[in-house]
């Protein structure tokens, strides 16, 4: 069967008209009456009634048409498939992701990039921010997925995501007591952070700065799972990400405080801000990422 033919057939029933569809395909109006004339052979049925003053689509018409439009639907799907499959992406990429990325965050990102992309290989380092932008800067990595701000020189950053801080309080500390929490009620508790580096600690460090709470001790502990245990035993109070208390179960430890603000934070992509040091499958990454969280 002619493609072309059918084509031209699916045009001229859109636009209800032969002279329209010769316009819009660039063809004489005898090459569409015999493209259409060509169908109906092969179709053994009239499929349009026409006259100088109407343009009918038959009832048999209407079953070619709908099949007509899948037919073509699938063979674009086919050579778009094809395409992709040619131009295929298939080298190497070094991540590195920040903990709270990198536990919770980066796996369905990889998922769904090696189901479009299965002939990359990909390699995550898992560090804080600090370091992960370090690697980033001296090239042992080619892009890096952190949180908070990224201030190196030659780097360069975009935010893809939005992150909440939130305060969680063990279930038996006395906080929980209070009929309503003052701010004397706040001073002089523990609170469990992480390590120096840590964008997690920085955030952490600024909400006790800025809120003025006066810290009885900080216990430091290397891992966001282990912050959020170490809440669960009754060692402290934390200022952690929401998105860490959602995956490891711990959404009934937190507590809204007066005094201490609502604070959001960015996940960012972080890369060498000269594009060319970019590798080109490090861009297909970005790319893919960017169009995940829809800012592309």
């Amino acid at each position: 069967m002619d493609l072309e033919a059918l084509k031209t057939y699916i045009t001229a029933i859109d636009e209800k008209s032969f002279t329209k569809a010769s316009t819009l395909l660039n063809l004489s109006q005898p090459t569409v009456s015999a493209h259409i004339k060509n169908l109906e052979r092969f179709f053994q049925t009239s499929l349009i009634d026409r006259s100088p003053k109407h343009f009918e689509v038959t009832a048999t018409g209407e079953m070619v048409y709908r099949r007509a439009r899948q037919v073509l639907g699938l063979l674009d799907k086919a050579r778009n498939e094809v395409k992709q499959f040619h131009e295929q992406v298939g080298g190497h990429i070094n991540i590195g992701a920040s903990y709270t990325v990198g536990e919770y965050i980066i796996p369905s990102i990889l998922k769904t990039f090696d189901d479009r992309y299965p002939a990359v290989e990909l390699q995550v380092r898992i560090a804080n921010s600090e370091r992960i932008n370090r690697e980033v800067q001296q090239h042992e990595l080619d892009l890096g997925l952190v949180e908070g701000k990224v201030t190196e020189q030659g780097l360069s950053s975009i935010p893809f995501m939005e992150d909440e801080m939130v305060v969680i309080v063990p279930e038996t500390h006395p906080l929980r007591k209070c009929n309503e929490v003052t701010f004397q009620d706040l001073q002089d508790h523990s609170w469990i952070t992480r390590e120096g580096g840590s964008g997690t600690r920085a955030m952490l460090d600024y909400m006790l700065e800025s809120s003025n709470i006066r810290p009885k001790k900080t216990i430091t502990i290397g891992s966001n799972h282990g912050v959020v245990q170490g809440v669960k035993e009754g060692l402290g109070l934390s200022f952690i990400s929401k998105t860490v208390v959602k995956h490891t179960d711990a959404a009934e430890l937190i507590m809204h405080l007066p005094y201490i603000h609502s604070t959001t934070r960015s996940f960012s992509i972080v890369t060498p801000s000269n594009e060319e040091e970019i590798t080109e499958d490090a861009q297909v990454f970005i790319q893919h990422v960017m169009k995940l969280y829809e800012l592309s």
